[in-house]
């Protein structure tokens, strides 16, 4: 099996903040989950660069190499990527030529197709936002996205494409399928394309933008942002560069991104690839019709402490920062823990500090740190004779449960259910008091912690999507060798009873310290 999965490019205006780091975060546990799975899995990440608003901001940093500004801000963003430990597969930027060649190919498709036309434009345009805004769209004559900033009127000669051309067709995909989820977004889009859809503005004068990718025999007009960026899922596995490449990855098995860019993936993309797959045969499935991405999941807002992360507010937060406090591990862990996958989410530092102490400290940290020094102690340092017994600790339902909820692409319940087998695990110790009973039956807990011992093993596969570092430290604390775990694979790593008794044990170290 093969799972493509993407996160939306950001635009290169600032640094990559705790908002970018939670979408990007739950793309790469699901990633990790589908390689523990010994699925082929491509995971792409990258940056646009062709957008006005990256302009703007070299400007206000008082520099004047476009280029060299780009080369800079990309750099800041892959860079924070690979600190967090980020395993993505690509990193694409839009001003790379592979992106470039994919974009023209797709643009002569769509004018093959049919469904580019020229025409005179004149609306309110949101740089924020960069695209256009309809009456509809705004509140108070703002966009509700960026109500700090001022509309620009602007009247132009430019391309469009003929989007409610395709209005019944996205209507079908939309009802009849699970492309958009969740349920609460799928409902949005269906009604944004039934009573809004219509047809855009896919570039704008050259004297106006002076980024872009020109439009194919027209230097006069650059291709508007979305029209470019969207490609990107398609561009970074090949297309236009490599058929094969993309034959074998198109099309992308899952897309997660923030709900203000919703209908851009939702509506806009799908329905350009229903346009270029008329004259490419490259996008198109068995049955003549285009190859679309699977599923798009749009997640809610993220706020900081109830306050949308802005620049004017100072309070965007660079992960790496928390990272060096708390650890990566732990940072993952609250985002996807926190926040219900689909809603609006709040960051509180508080929150993550509780949760650090409690559910990471208290009961995963300190279960295994029990288990392993008492089996060390009791049992001349080694793995006890106790293996296979059933006990309550050992629960193949929970088992199941983690493992749908990771498929299901809802890491929270993967944790949630993770949480409620360690609270049982520590419940199991309080009740049998192994620390007494060594003393009267030392036979019953071997048994004990043999289970014991095997649960951390086991809970250690199941958070690794999430804390791969953390889940590799109870490996080698276990006395296992982190490359021969992994090579098992998911299904063959949770069966029960891995662990060899009389192995020896390593050394029991704190997996998540006391904060200073």
């Amino acid at each position: 099996m093969k799972f493509y999965i993407n996160t939306p490019i950001y635009y290169v205006n600032d640094r990559p903040h705790i908002g970018h780091a939670y979408t990007t975060i739950v793309a790469d546990t699901l990633a990790r989950f589908h390689r523990l799975k010994k699925d082929d899995v491509f995971f792409s990440v990258g940056v646009d660069e062709n957008s006005q608003k990256n302009v703007q901001a070299m400007e206000a940093a008082g520099e004047k190499d476009l280029v060299a500004y780009l080369d800079r801000m990309a750099g800041v963003w892959k860079q924070t990527w690979q600190d967090s430990g980020i395993a993505f597969t690509d990193f694409i930027r839009t001003t790379e030529e592979r992106h470039q060649r994919g974009v023209e190919r797709f643009w002569n498709a769509v004018k093959k197709s049919g469904d580019i036309e020229l025409r005179e434009y004149e609306g309110w345009y949101c740089v924020g936002c960069e695209a256009f805004k309809t009456e509809t769209d705004m509140v108070e004559d703002k966009c509700p996205l960026h109500p700090n900033k001022n509309l620009e009127r602007l009247k132009e000669k430019n391309y469009f494409f003929k989007l409610t051309n395709y209005r019944q067709a996205l209507l079908d995909l939309i009802e009849k399928t699970d492309f958009v989820q969740p349920e609460s977004r799928r409902h949005e889009i269906r009604n944004y394309v039934k009573d809004h859809l219509a047809d855009i503005s896919i570039s704008r004068e050259a004297k106006s933008l002076n980024v872009g990718i020109s439009v194919p025999g027209d230097e006069s007009q650059r291709i508007y942002v979305w029209f470019d960026a969207l490609l990107n899922y398609l561009t970074v596995v090949g297309y236009g560069t490599d058929e094969e490449m993309f034959q074998k990855w198109w099309p992308a098995d899952f897309w997660v991104g923030g709900k203000d860019i919703l209908k851009f993936h939702c509506a806009l993309l799908p329905a350009m690839m229903m346009s270029a797959a008329k004259s490419d045969p490259l996008l198109q499935n068995k049955d003549g019709g285009a190859l679309l991405v699977k599923q798009c999941f749009a997640h809610g807002f993220f706020t900081i402490d109830g306050q949308k992360i802005s620049k004017s507010l100072g309070n965007a937060i660079d992960p790496r920062d928390l990272a060096s406090k708390y650890g990566m591990d732990a940072l993952r862990y609250f985002l996807l823990r926190e926040i219900t996958f689909g809603e609006d989410g709040d960051f509180s530092e508080k929150r993550l500090q509780e949760r650090y102490e409690s559910d990471l400290g208290n009961t995963f940290g300190n279960l295994v740190n029990r288990v392993i020094a008492m089996s060390k102690k009791y049992f001349d340092g080694a793995v006890p004779q106790g293996m296979n017994q059933e006990s309550g600790i050992r629960n193949e339902e929970l088992c199941a449960a983690v493992n749908h909820a990771y498929a299901s692409h809802r890491c929270d319940s993967a944790l949630a259910a993770i949480w409620v087998g360690l609270i049982r695990a520590n419940k199991t110790i309080e009740e049998a008091q192994p620390f007494k009973l060594i003393k009267t039956d030392p036979l019953a807990v071997a048994k004990i912690l043999y289970d014991l011992l095997e649960a951390c093993r086991w809970y250690a596969w199941m958070v690794y999507p999430v804390m791969p570092g953390t889940a590799e430290k109870i490996w080698a604390q276990l006395g296992l060798d982190r490359e021969k775990e992994l090579s098992k694979g998911w299904d063959e790593g949770l069966q029960w009873g891995g662990l060899i008794p009389g192995q020896p044990l390593g050394e029991p170290e704190p997996l998540f310290p006391r904060l200073p």
